[in-house]
């Protein structure tokens, strides 16, 4: 293991810890706060240096793992007294010692109140993002008769099946994408406001049978470098080759009408610096005849060359081996654009003002 003082700045380095979700909630802070910090190289199997009176650690890519925890790129954490190694990969890491005195020095008043509201705000952020302990039955995630589905169903009827599916596509297209755990029911991503491809889907496919249309599931395989674009890039050497991608499907006149909901207007604006041809296809417009699949589009790939099936129970059903602080992790280019993270920092601060606290 290497250390380097961050204070000799590392423009690779600070794009890592920009993309962590602690330099999310830093937000325009995040290049101030970096230099303070001391980075550790660490070759796989090396043991991560916890000395220090109160050490926070960021890890700014590869993958971290102990007795009772694994932290990926872009986590903060303390040690909690557990030794934890570099698996897999090399991995750096950013640590700054809480307790120092170099820290704890009047001057930086400001800084630590500025770290302080990043980690409130942090962690409001997961205990928000965190599944009920106790998860669905999968067969039950399609719940269309859900009353708040039904409700929303008919409210969302049109004079035709085409233009009853188009608006279910735009309605669901609008709730942003994150990455999360997919083993929720419908009427629940429903209540949240955002989801995955997994969760939109199956909202979506439970409103268009709620109003009476014939809906489905497609599966198609997506290639990392593509979904990788909506990624810090710290993740990308941890994920596999391609993905399942997954989106809705409705019959029109007889025939299978790909819908796809998943990527919201700041997601798709991000997939757009890769396909800048594709810029035309960004608003969702779904008739009969035309589909909506971009993600098959910027394949050149015969979009009604697809195959549906009736559940995704048994996808949706697997557990993750991410936890939420992974996923928040995940989530922080997404956030960013479209700045779900300022709202977060803004109830931080109105908690700090609310106790009348003043942090050292």
């Amino acid at each position: 293991m290497t250390t380097n003082s961050a204070q000799k700045l590392n423009p690779e380095l600070l794009d890592l810890f920009r993309d962590s979700t602690l330099g999310l909630f830093l937000d325009e802070h995040d290049a101030a706060v970096f230099p303070y910090g001391q980075v550790q190289f660490l070759a796989p199997g090396a043991t991560l240096d916890t000395a220090g009176a109160l050490p926070l650690h960021v890890v700014l890519d590869g993958r971290l793992a102990g007795a009772r925890d694994w932290f990926g790129p872009g986590n903060h954490f303390e040690a909690r007294g557990q030794q934890l190694q570099a698996v897999d990969l090399p991995a750096r890491v950013w640590t700054l010692d809480l307790g120092a005195e170099a820290w704890t020095a009047a001057a930086n008043r400001p800084m630590r109140r500025v770290v302080t509201q990043a980690l409130v705000a942090a962690d409001a952020a997961e205990a928000a993002a965190t599944p009920p302990a106790i998860l669905p039955d999968p067969e039950t995630l399609c719940d269309i008769d859900h009353p708040e589905i039904r409700r929303r169903a008919a409210r969302l009827r049109r004079a035709s099946p085409a233009s009853t599916a188009e608006a279910i596509l735009k309605f669901v297209h609008g709730f942003p994408y994150r990455f999360g755990a997919w083993q929720e029911r419908a009427s629940d991503t429903l209540a949240r406001g955002v989801g995955m491809c997994t969760t939109k889907t199956n909202l979506q496919v439970a409103l268009m049978r709620a109003s009476g249309l014939e809906a489905g599931f497609v599966e198609i395989p997506m290639s990392t470098s593509v979904l990788g674009k909506l990624m810090p890039t710290g993740w990308l050497a941890l994920q596999r080759p391609t993905v399942k991608h997954y989106f809705a499907a409705v019959k029109l006149n007889g025939v299978w009408h790909g819908a796809d909901s998943s990527y919201d207007y700041a997601s798709y604006r991000i997939f757009l610096e890769m396909f800048p041809w594709m810029a035309d296809r960004e608003e969702p417009v779904l008739t009969e005849g035309r589909p909506y699949i971009p993600a098959l589009e910027i394949q050149h790939k015969d979009l009604f060359d697809i195959t549906v099936v009736d559940s995704i129970a048994d996808e949706m059903g697997k557990r993750s081996r991410f936890l939420p602080r992974h996923f928040e992790a995940l989530n922080t280019r997404v956030d960013r654009a479209r700045g779900a993270h300022l709202e977060w920092g803004k109830a931080a601060r109105a908690a700090e003002a609310d106790s009348g606290e003043v942090r050292a």
